[in-house]
């Protein structure tokens, strides 16, 4: 057998000591600064070792705060109670959306005593392995789950959806109104003067960007422009592939002045090709961003951002699946942040 990852030996040691009781639920731990020193590692490898104890429900963060023990850790004797949670998609452009999530979901659990066990799905369209879905959040399905989540309520089984508009009769879901926020971003990308917006980084097959794809439709109708499908592109998973792609398309496209980022790995991409390319944001190019990590306000040009409300949207999923709101579906506002990314065309093309 080879060597245990060093990050791997860091996760067991913090699972030992809170099943032995020397870390009780909803202590601190120490920052993770602190534990590279303790542990002899990089930052990058205690992050690791935290956030899989985060997904697996024996830590939650709390924003500004820092990380602790959680009140329903598994291994601990307590609460039986267990809430199933199913991640659809996990792929490193929605990580940082997906932690939100999961942290409300935790908070939640935890005030009613109730364990959330996390499962993952490596395959799309194969919710029918599981074996049924009753009692479960089912976490940003895509279009090929669709026709399983229908089934499924056809039976008489009650899950949530968390993360999509599951529209079927009977389904019962929470999301944010990304198209909603959408129109508004780009409208006000149109009431600055700006009439050639790109929507760049829309994924195939994800209802949640079929929404945003919607609102700048939308938009665009508001201000008499016909919109034109070569102006919403989809872009591929890896940030640099993103990137290159980006690049080809602004060069056979120079009069474009603003984008509209679908996401904040999209926004990555357009701020790292912009430095590249020496184009200026925002003299030269106006950017929006659907998304924030907490680093954005930090960054040499900080976007301005439509913010989904994720950990809410889990606690409301959380409330839903344990039988304290009745309401069949709850689809949250999105807020806008207006930074300094964002000013009149300046005619660079």
């Amino acid at each position: 057998m080879g060597e245990v990852p060093h990050y791997l030996t860091i996760k067991r040691d913090i699972q030992r000591l809170i099943r032995d009781g020397q870390l009780l639920p909803h202590v601190l731990l120490p920052g993770r600064w602190k534990l590279t020193e303790q542990y002899g590692c990089s930052w990058a490898t205690v992050n690791r070792a935290i956030q899989e104890l985060i997904l697996e429900g024996m830590l939650y963060a709390e924003k500004g705060k820092g990380t602790f023990v959680s009140p329903a850790a598994p291994g601990r004797a307590g609460p039986v109670r267990t809430l199933s949670v199913l991640l659809c998609s996990f792929t490193e452009s929605v990580y940082h959306s997906v932690l939100k999530l999961m942290q409300g979901i935790h908070e939640a659990a935890g005030e009613s005593g109730v364990h959330a066990e996390f499962t993952g799905m490596r395959e799309p369209g194969r919710l029918h392995d599981l074996g049924g879905l009753d009692g479960r959040i089912v976490i940003t399905p895509g279009a090929a789950d669709y026709p399983e989540l229908a089934k499924s309520v056809s039976r008489g089984e009650r899950f949530v959806v968390l993360g999509s508009e599951f529209r079927e009769p009977g389904g019962r879901w929470v999301s944010s109104d990304t198209r909603e926020g959408t129109r508004r971003a780009v409208g006000q990308l149109l009431a600055a003067g700006h009439r050639r917006i790109l929507l760049f980084g829309l994924r195939r097959g994800m209802a949640n960007y079929e929404q945003k794809a919607r609102g700048y439709e939308l938009a665009l109708t508001e201000y008499g422009l016909k919109p034109d499908a070569d102006w919403m592109v989809y872009r591929p998973e890896k940030p640099a592939d993103a990137e290159a792609l980006l690049g080809r398309w602004m060069g056979g496209h120079p009069a474009c002045s603003a984008v509209f980022a679908a996401d904040y790995t999209s926004g990555l991409a357009v701020l790292g090709w912009a430095m590249k390319a020496g184009v200026r944001i925002p003299r030269d190019l106006s950017l929006f961003v659907m998304g924030e990590v907490d680093s954005s306000p930090y960054l040499v040009v900080p976007p301005s951002s439509v913010v989904q409300p994720f950990a809410e949207m889990g606690r409301q999923a959380v409330r839903m699946a344990l039988g304290d709101d009745d309401a069949p579906s709850a689809l949250l506002p999105c807020r806008i942040i207006h930074r300094q990314s964002v000013l009149p065309p300046s005619g660079r093309a």
